[in-house]
């Protein structure tokens, strides 16, 4: 079974000609998968900002769902894990795309493995004023005000909020916060064979005990993700070979 596990696209709905090259990119990836994995794990933060109202979607996304769809046409399962970025899911995804979705986490077992995939938010350390605001984000009350404002008022606030928008603070405090996943990679190494989380931006690959822990990187700076085949988990970048 061929198994890729990615994140941290950030596409954006508003685009600048950086954001643009990276979706190109993202297309490229993606359109290369088709016909030649049997899964793909979209471990959070595909999207820089994801909302459902009722009858609208943001039409920047239209390309890369459209990737999506005939993933799912060709045959490949889709498993979509909220990050921190797009986590506002209702039932586009699972009713239109045919994706699998997620909240925090997700498990399974692959070629007689035993894996955990997160985005990994809820575990980096000294982020606590980053955990008080994905409590309030995330409360029936802000996310009602967000179905009942106008999109567009609602995606200038979210292009505002972006944290992907200052990449230099992002290298200085991930550093330290990397630290939380390893140390949840090995308290999970206990149950799991294989442990891949995203979130931090920073491709890695670690043996812990007889399990092994990978960061899918990101696609703004590294261009990487996990490749799963025969039970062998590897850090690859941009097209599988």
């Amino acid at each position: 079974m061929k198994t890729v596990v990615t994140s941290d696209f950030h596409i954006k709905f508003y685009e600048n000609n950086e954001d643009k090259e990276r979706r190109v990119r993202v297309e490229d990836f993606l359109k290369s998968l088709i016909n030649n994995i049997d899964c793909l794990i979209l471990a959070g933060d595909i999207f820089d900002l994801w909302i459902e109202w009722n009858t609208v979607i943001i039409k920047n996304y239209y390309s890369i769902l459209k990737i999506f769809s005939d993933l799912r046409n060709s045959g490949c399962k889709i498993i979509f894990i909220t990050g921190n970025h797009d986590f506002y899911l209702d039932n586009f995804l699972v009713d239109i795309i045919g994706c699998e979705v997620y909240k925090d986490y997700y498990t399974t077992q692959i070629d007689g493995k035993k894996i955990f995939v997160s985005h990994g938010d809820l575990f980096t350390k000294n982020d606590n004023r980053y955990k008080i605001f994905r409590s309030v984000i995330r409360s029936p009350f802000i996310r009602y005000l967000c179905k009942i404002i106008h999109p567009d008022i609602i995606l200038k606030l979210g292009n505002c909020m972006s944290r992907t928008k200052k990449q230099n603070d992002f290298d200085k405090n991930y550093n330290k916060k990397e630290q939380g996943l390893i140390e949840k990679a090995v308290l999970l190494s206990n149950d799991f064979d294989i442990i891949v989380f995203g979130h931090s931006h920073k491709p890695m690959c670690l043996n812990i005990n007889n399990s092994i822990y990978l960061n899918c990187g990101d696609w703004i700076q590294h261009n990487s993700f996990v490749y799963i085949h025969d039970a062998v988990a590897t850090l690859k970048k941009q097209k599988l070979n």
